[in-house]
Order: structure tokens, then sequence, then C-alpha cells
């Protein structure tokens, strides 16, 4: 996991200069379309040095002597270059400062790819689920997963260390109250401990094991913390 967040962190801001600058030299490029061309008038002898450069532009003076111009694009104005360039850094400095660290990116992929879990299944009435979490947080909030990764920065920088936490995750399906724990757990220890904070009849609760993705499945969401909760 390290090794990809380096890579997302390295590659990124180049994938974003990239498709940026792509956009703004399509948007420079349709505004240069809707200018008159600039037409621009030939001195009567050659502004290069060269005598080659002189001959060839007397040889065509001569093959067109009614020619006093030549059509050239419009040039790109200076305040769009600006906005441009305003544009393009803009937008790799806020995926710099955007990027989340190191942590908070395993978070991220875990919750999109899908980690392990214990799965428990409370049925108990809706208007009852939130005083059972309450009961149930602080055995549920020790489910929960502390991520911690260590990377340089920068080749001349220390070690950076960072931390997050893989929450505890609650789904409410009418009087049916899921819960997914970060890791999986011994599900008899973890039901012994959730009866002795709160009891219910032991054929209210199903514990399981599989493989849970919060972000990719409906309606799961972080289990508050139990200050939060009171």
């Amino acid at each position: 996991m390290l090794d990809l967040y380096l890579f997302v962190r390295l590659v990124l801001p180049l994938l974003v200069a990239a498709g940026v600058g792509w956009l703004v030299a399509r948007a420079i490029n349709r505004g240069l379309s809707r200018l008159p061309p600039r037409e621009v008038p030939l001195p009567e002898h050659s502004l290069l040095p060269s005598p080659a450069a002189q001959r060839r532009y007397r040889r065509l003076r001569k093959r067109r002597p009614n020619l006093r111009s030549i059509t050239l694009q419009p040039r790109i104005p200076r305040s769009w270059a600006a906005v441009a360039a305003v544009v393009l850094i803009g937008s790799v400095a806020a995926c710099i400062l955007l990027m989340p660290n190191g942590a908070r990116f395993q978070v991220i992929v875990e919750s999109l790819r899908g980690y392990p879990s214990t799965i428990i299944d409370v049925q108990v009435p809706a208007d009852q689920q939130d005083a059972l979490l309450q009961a149930w947080a602080p055995v549920l909030q020790q489910t929960a997963r502390p991520i911690v990764m260590r990377y340089r920065v920068a080749r001349m920088a220390g070690m950076t260390e960072v931390n997050d936490v893989l929450p505890v995750q609650v789904r409410r399906r009418g009087p049916v109250l899921q819960i997914a724990t970060a890791q999986p757990v011994d599900a008899r220890a973890l039901r012994d401990a959730l009866q002795d904070c709160m009891p219910l009849p032991p054929a209210l609760i199903r514990l399981h094991e599989r493989t849970v993705a919060p972000w990719r499945e409906a309606d799961w969401h972080p289990m508050a913390a139990p200050h939060a909760a009171e």
C-alpha cells in the first residue's frame, strides 16, 4: 500500500497537469479560430542578414511583384497565456494540497476495494437502535483498525508518520441493524462482550464474516464516536 501511495502521489499531479494543459490548449485554439488573421506587410528587402536569404527574398518579390503582405495566424493574447498559466499551476497546486496523507489514502482504498470484517446482524426495532449502539459503543470502537504509515515526503526530508482509523460501519435495514467491524474478530468473544454491555436474546444476534466495501455498498455509515453518540 505504501508503494501504491507513493506512486499515486508522484503520478497524479502529472496526469492533472497533462489533462488541464490539454483542455487549456483546446480552449485557446478554439478562441484563436474566432480571431481574424494577421496581415503582415512585407518590406522591400529581406531583414535577414544571410546573402542566401536575401537572394530567396528577391526571387520571391520578382515572381510575385504584387505581393505586399502575408497572412498569419493570430497571436495568442498575453492575457490568455497568463490565465492559462494560472489555471495550470493552480490545478497542480490544488491536486498536491488535496492529496490525502498515506494513512487516509489506505482508508479510502480499502473502503473502495473491501476488507475482511465480522458482520453483526441484530434484530432490534428502529427506535431502539441508537440506544443499542450507544451501549455497545465501548466494545465496538475497539474493533476499529488503526492505520499507521511512515514514509519520506522528499529525498532530503525526514520520515513522516501519519495515522488514521478504519472505522466501524453501521447500516440500518428497518428492524435489522448491521454492524461491520474494521477487522475480523473472534465471534464468540465479541458476542459475550456485547451481551455484557447490553444483553439481548441470543436468537436476535447473528455474527458472520465476509468482505465489506462501505464505499461501494449502499447505506453504510461510519459509527459515531462514543462522545458524539451521547
